[in-house]
């Protein structure tokens, strides 16, 4: 907008977010390092890092056409995703390259468009998300099921269809299947799909429609790869991982079965995103719908024979399917027909991405923890409905564990030219960042954050100039150095993420500590929060000591009424410590006055000589700080040989009440 404006960088997804993993589908907060999971080049790559941090703020729920259960993010959170041409001249919708008036378009806006990673609260309706198709193929030929070899054929995975719809295990010698009565059809197909595959026998279920086959090595067979856990029911059904990378013409055999049989609805999940990745791969795109155990109760009773019925688990539906692609001549198939009359096509396809229009966005308000997941190379992972980056955002600073940001230019890429200065963060100082010898074209500056509960943190960080003091002058002095004297620096071990840890678990380590323990708790298993030491040992290319030229020195400090809190004992919004507090200050006019110019003698005659001998001892460096982690804030371990006569909780002597000021 200006030039005169100064941007300095400083300083998730929600629980229960169900991630694309290889392979099952997993809530974000159970991954573990070295998961793999789906990302948006259509790759699985591994988990190399967990985080999880607590949050208070607002969260968006992004819709997009098809997939309208959507995915619910913290604001910083990128999508991948496009800008779109809104209000398209020849539509009211968005321009798009399938729309059929593309020839006559002027605008075509959609030559320009370019996939990015935007930030949830930047999306905008009719913004576009982009999900990845699988393209990669492994086929099988030959399955070992008892003793027999079994060709994996269009038969045998038209039959795990009508399986993964109809079938059943007993639990003790053989499998069934469950159709309606008028489906003889369905029956017939199934009965004689078994007689080619297998060399069993088959009988006649109690109700028509069931059959059943006897077969133990069957049984086992299904119950181990078309489950997912030890519960083989209708709702952990599932196809292994390997099927999902079939040749199309086998998948769509797996996916005729279970169409005909269960005519798209489910109630796994794992399996409903199975088949979604299955539509994607036969350019599908499905509308997915959930019917919700708590709709099913709100409808009001169900009863059917006298029984009532009652829904233990969600119903997923796929309940319409846009065909895009038809190279197997399904719409020709009169289970499919129906879908041929849906001739407008929200969004598009090409070879590597479905495109979804963005159909609805909700803002509200969310208190509790949030995670992400960093992974190799690619950055990025497949939720059910969208594909998100690593947080843009950190929490401690732009080159914090959870950024995905090594680097300024990494960063903000070519608008790294309009960035001037850095700003330290309470959890490192500038000898710190003067490890980075990518920093030192910048400036760094210290600042106290203005959203800290308690207005007396504002300051304990701050900028010295010796300039004059209007905002062309400061911003000068930012950029170019003159003028700017020193930071004030609150010793970054008393941050609040210095080090690694677990505030839970009572652990923090240092970086060596934590790489020993492989970055995970030994205490709860999970992973640690990692501080900003560890992250500038990670970037470090200059070793500790070293101070670049021109580099603008800084003061330490703790602020004043953290050292009162620690010598009485009580909290730092107690009386106490501000009685003590105001008399220092009131008399040398400011807190930095008190905390680096007062002598010694002087303030002796003002307070207690045990506070005058801890200031001192802070200013001279000569207190041990055992550092922050995890939220924690570091705390104050005075050397007992300077400090003989301080003892912590001991109530300090006034010399004057504060009604005397």
């Amino acid at each position: 907008i200006d030039e005169k404006i100064e941007i300095i960088p400083a300083h998730c997804l929600l629980p229960g977010t169900i991630i694309h993993s290889n392979p099952n589908l997993k809530a974000i907060e159970s991954f573990k390092k070295n998961d793999r999971v789906l990302t948006h080049k259509g790759n699985y790559r591994k988990v190399k890092e967990i985080y999880s941090r607590p949050y208070k703020g607002y969260v968006y729920h992004i819709k997009p056409r098809y997939f309208t259960l959507g995915l619910t993010t913290t604001e910083e959170h990128p999508f991948y995703a496009i800008k779109t041409l809104k209000n398209c001249s020849w539509t009211s919708g968005i321009c798009k390259p399938t729309h059929p008036h593309i020839k006559r378009c002027v605008t075509k806006a959609h030559r320009r468009y370019k996939p990015q990673w935007i930030l949830a609260k930047n999306l905008e309706i009719g913004d576009v998300i982009l999900y990845p198709r699988l393209k990669n193929i492994k086929d099988a030929k030959l399955l070992k099921i008892g003793k027999d070899d079994v060709n994996v054929d269009k038969d045998f995975c038209r039959l795990v269809g009508y399986y993964l719809a109809e079938g059943y295990s007993n639990g003790r010698d053989g499998i069934g299947f469950a159709f309606n009565k008028n489906e003889e059809k369905f029956v017939n197909d199934v009965k004689n799909l078994i007689s080619k595959i297998f060399n069993v026998n088959i009988k006649e279920g109690k109700t028509k429609g069931d059959i059943i086959v006897y077969s133990n090595s069957l049984r086992r067979f299904f119950e181990k790869n078309f489950y997912s856990n030890d519960k083989k029911r209708a709702y952990s059904k599932c196809m292994p991982s390997w099927m999902l990378y079939f040749p199309l013409e086998k998948q769509v055999e797996i996916f005729k079965g279970w169409w005909y049989g269960d005519k798209g609805s489910t109630s796994s999940r794992l399996l409903m995103n199975q088949f979604k990745i299955i539509c994607l791969r036969l350019g599908i795109i499905p509308s997915i719908f959930v019917d919700s155990r708590e709709m099913h109760k709100l409808r009001g009773k169900h009863v059917l024979k006298g029984r009532t019925i009652e829904a233990r688990y969600d119903n997923y539906i796929l309940n319409r399917l846009t065909f895009f692609e038809d190279k197997f001549d399904l719409l020709k198939d009169d289970f499919f027909k129906d879908f041929k009359r849906d001739k407008f096509k929200y969004g598009w396809m090409d070879d590597n991405y479905a495109y979804l229009p963005i159909l609805k966005m909700n803002k509200s308000y969310y208190e509790g923890k949030v995670y992400n997941l960093e992974v190799e190379k690619d950055n990025s992972y497949v939720s059910e409905f969208a594909v998100i980056h690593n947080c843009w955002t950190p929490w401690f600073s732009l080159f914090g564990s959870m950024s995905g940001f090594d680097s300024v230019k990494e960063c903000f890429k070519d608008q790294t030219k309009h960035i001037h200065a850095i700003e330290t963060g309470m959890s490192s100082d500038p000898a710190m960042n003067w490890r980075l010898s990518q920093l030192d074209d910048f400036t760094l500056v210290s600042s106290s954050d203005a959203h800290s509960y308690w207005p007396w943190r504002m300051g304990r960080e701050a900028n010295v100039f010796d300039i004059d003091m209007n905002y062309d002058s400061v911003i000068k002095a930012i950029r170019d150095k003159k003028g700017f004297l020193y930071t004030i620096e609150t010793n970054p071990e008393y941050g609040k993420y210095h080090v690694d840890g677990h505030r839970a678990c009572d652990v923090s380590f240092e970086p060596h500590e934590s790489k020993k323990h492989n970055n995970i708790c030994p205490k709860c298993k999970k992973p640690l929060t990692i501080g900003v030491l560890h992250r500038v040992e990670e970037l470090a290319d200059r070793p500790h000591g070293f101070i670049p030229k021109n580099a603008i020195p800084f003061r330490s400090v703790i602020p004043l009424s953290e050292i009162l809190s620690f010598l009485l004992g009580v909290s730092v919004a107690s009386k106490k410590v501000w009685q003590e507090y105001f008399r220092l200050v009131n008399h040398f006019g400011s807190e930095f006055n008190v905390l680096f110019d007062a002598k010694k003698e002087e303030m002796a005659k003002v307070v207690d000589g045990k506070v005058a001998d801890a200031i001192i001892a802070v200013r001279e460096n000569k207190v041990e700080i055992k550092p922050g982690y995890d939220g924690v804030y570091g705390q104050l371990v005075f050397d007992k040989n300077e400090l003989k006569n301080i003892e912590r909780g001991k109530k300090i002597t006034p010399q004057k009440s504060l009604s005397e000021f």
